[in-house]
Order: C-alpha cells, then sequence, then structure tokens
C-alpha cells in the first residue's frame, strides 16, 4: 500500500513548512525581544518562551523525522513507535480543528492518519491466530434494493454476488476469520466489546475510519477506505485484495 499519493505530499509539505515558519519566527522575535530596553522586567517570562518553543519545536521535528522513516517503512524501536503513536493521536484532533478554521479539506488529512496508523499497527503487531481478527464492514457495502438484513447476522446474506459483501464473506470464511457489518460507530463498539478481537480490519471512510482509530484505543486497527462511486453511504465497494493483504498481515503471512 502506497501511503501517499501525489496529491497527499502537500501535508509533508504544509507541515515542514509550518515547523520553520514557526522556528523562523521564534527567533526573530527573541531577537527583537532581547534587542527591546525591556528585557530585565521580562527576562524570566523570555527565559519560559525560550525553553518552552525550543522544546515544541524539537519534538515537531522529531515528529516529522519518525513519519519520514515509518513512511519508508525503516524500522524504529518499539518504545518510540508507542510514543510516536500516542503523539499522533493526540496532534490529529488539534490538525482536524485547524482544518476547520482554515477551511481546509480534511479528507486528506484523515486518509493520511489512517494510513499512517496502519503502517504503526504493522511494525508493532505480534502474529494473531485468525479467530482473533474481526473485520468490521459498513452496511452501505450492501446493494441498497437488497432486502435482507445483514447487520447483527451476517449469514442472512443471500450471497447474490450483487456487491462486495458475498465476496467479505467468500474471503473471512476461507481464513476463518470473523465478519461483522454495522450501521455506524456506536454498533462497531459493540460489536468490539462483545467479541474482544486482538486485532480488527475496518471498512469505511476516511471520517469513520480516523473516528474509529481514536476510539478503539487497546486494540490494533488496520484501516481501509471503501471506494464510493455512487457517493457517500451509498452501494460502497471495497478492494479485497486489501482486506485480504490486511489479514496475513495480522497472520504474519
Amino acid at each position: 500500500m502506497k501511503i501517499i499519493a501525489n496529491k497527499d505530499k502537500n501535508i509533508f509539505l504544509n507541515m515542514l513548512t509550518l515547523i520553520m515558519i514557526f522556528a523562523a519566527s521564534l527567533a526573530t522575535g527573541l531577537f527583537l525581544l532581547i534587542k527591546s530596553s525591556r528585557l530585565n522586567i521580562y527576562l524570566t517570562i523570555l527565559t519560559v518562551l525560550i525553553l518552552f518553543f525550543s522544546a515544541a519545536t524539537i519534538y515537531l521535528l522529531g515528529m516529522l523525522l519518525l513519519v519520514i522513516r515509518i513512511v519508508k517503512n525503516k524500522n524504529i524501536p518499539r518504545f518510540l513507535i508507542s510514543l510516536f503513536e500516542n503523539s499522533i493521536k493526540f496532534v490529529y484532533p488539534i490538525m482536524i480543528t485547524f482544518s476547520n478554521l482554515l477551511k481546509i479539506e480534511k479528507d486528506p488529512i484523515r486518509r493520511f492518519f489512517s494510513e499512517l496508523n496502519n503502517k504503526i499497527v504493522i511494525q508493532k503487531i505480534d502474529k494473531l491466530k485468525p479467530e482473533d481478527i474481526l473485520v468490521i464492514a459498513p452496511h452501505c457495502l450492501q446493494n441498497s434494493s437488497c432486502k435482507h438484513k445483514i447487520t447483527g447476522n451476517i449469514n442472512n446474506c443471500n450471497r447474490c454476488g450483487a456487491c462486495d459483501i458475498n465476496l467479505l464473506l467468500d474471503l473471512c470464511t476461507s481464513y476463518n476469520i470473523n465478519l461483522q457489518v454495522v450501521t455506524g460507530g456506536t454498533l462497531a463498539r459493540k460489536i468490539i466489546k462483545d467479541y474482544r478481537p486482538k486485532g480488527v480490519i475496518a471498512i469505511a471512510c476516511e471520517r469513520d475510519l480516523s473516528h474509529g482509530i481514536l476510539d478503539v484505543k487497546s486494540i490494533p486497527v488496520i484501516g481501509i477506505k471503501n471506494e464510493r462511486p455512487n457517493g457517500p453511504c451509498y452501494n460502497t465497494c471495497v478492494e479485497i485484495n486489501k482486506v485480504e493483504k490486511a489479514i496475513n498481515q495480522f497472520l504474519r503471512r
């Protein structure tokens, strides 16, 4: 899976640009402040600001370097993976807040976050058994004209082949992996709580994937974006080979 599409490379450039602007602004501000005649009055505040902003800049640069290494599939120590994972989950909501304020499209950020999470999960997970893996799919994968209710009982599927549910069932059955179809995040959380899997493969749109990854804190989640040729939440599709690849990553095959 190629984590960075051409249009998503702007996220890296924007991050690096913001860090450089931040560092340059800090240096300029400190220079002007040092030249100010009020230096003695603000000496304590200045010292605190220098320490705080220096630490913040180093932290952001460290984060960026880790992102680059993970994207390039470079191994990093396990303790750094955990630290980085927690940092990303902390920074992500802040990025979404700023994107709302600046009216920036959020889906590329969400997609990047979920794909970066996948890279982290693949590096840190141990080998799982098939029965420990749960595949969760959205109900919009089911053909809208289908009269069979499959949420709650996937075996109600008539296997007509009109949607990708049939292909998912075939795949999960062949690997002896549990598949559940949900109507939203609330039901997904309940199913995860009931089944208590050790690994989750979630199929959803960028928004639901990012929310789900943040909600499920103690279980590794590999997110797979669904395809929406007919618009959001209506007769969506999924690339079955990506689901199978995620299964094999959990199985360490």
